[in-house]
């Protein structure tokens, strides 16, 4: 198998920009998963001013890191409803000012979090009318319906696989792809101490020409709750450090 992103989730405010953006070019495969809802993300609030530092960062770079934003709660609600919400359309705006391509490259909506009834058909909507980005939605036992149906709109989409839903709980055992034309990447319980044992566990999976990501999120936390750049560091290491031993 062959590794898209890293993923490295749940950054806050406490971090420091530079910091972040020299963390994320250690390497192309480096990705920041932004989790965005309306309790830490309105207008003013300090994730959302520092998100905003963020991206006026970014958006100059000749070098742009890979971000993605992972949606939840009643943001989620709104975009399977085919509604985006102001602050959110503004992201998905910004684009680079040297490449021109948009800042937020992939889009993840956890759905599991959310109450809306899910209308597969407003899904396959939102994601037609964002053709330059990948959207993710979780795969897991409480959702495997919803995605069902959403396939069958032949939306093009990506899951992410996550038994524990995001409780950092890692896998018993690793499932294979549940569509042969859906790219899937693995989340639950990764960290800097067991990626590397993880990765070869995904691996024996996996046909060796598929291309997959992996996201890590609880395992990552520091003393403030949310991600820590050491443990993140580490992390990021530990996974290029498997890719290197493991590419012909």
């Amino acid at each position: 198998m062959n590794l898209r992103y890293i993923t490295m989730s749940d950054p806050g405010e406490d971090l420091d920009i530079e910091e972040t953006l020299d963390l994320l070019s250690v390497s192309p495969l480096a990705e920041l998963g932004v989790q965005a809802y309306p309790s830490a993300m309105m207008y003013g609030l300090p994730r959302y001013v520092w998100f905003n530092k963020l991206l006026d960062a970014v958006e100059n770079l000749k070098e742009q890191p890979n971000i993605a934003l992972h949606v939840n709660f009643h943001w989620c609600d709104d975009m399977c409803n085919n509604v985006v919400p102001n602050q959110i359309r503004g992201w998905l705006d910004r684009k680079n000012k040297k490449t021109e391509k948009p800042l937020i490259k992939r889009i993840q909506l956890n759905i599991g979090d959310s109450a809306y009834v899910f209308r597969a058909h407003k899904v396959h909507d939102l994601i037609a009318r964002f053709p330059d980005r990948e959207f993710i939605l979780p795969y897991n036992k409480r959702v495997a319906s919803k995605i069902d149906s959403l396939h069958a709109t032949n939306a093009k989409f990506n899951l992410l696989f996550d038994e524990s839903y995001g409780a950092g709980i890692a896998a018993k055992s690793y499932d294979v792809p549940p569509y042969n034309d859906v790219n899937s990447g693995y989340a639950g319980g990764l960290s800097p101490e067991n990626v590397i044992d993880r990765l070869g566990k995904i691996n024996q999976i996996l046909p060796a020409d598929y291309s997959t990501w992996i996201d890590a999120e609880g395992q990552l936390r520091g003393c403030f709750g949310s991600m820590a750049l050491n443990r993140a560091r580490a992390y990021l290491d530990n996974a290029l450090r498997w890719c290197k031993q493991h590419t012909k």
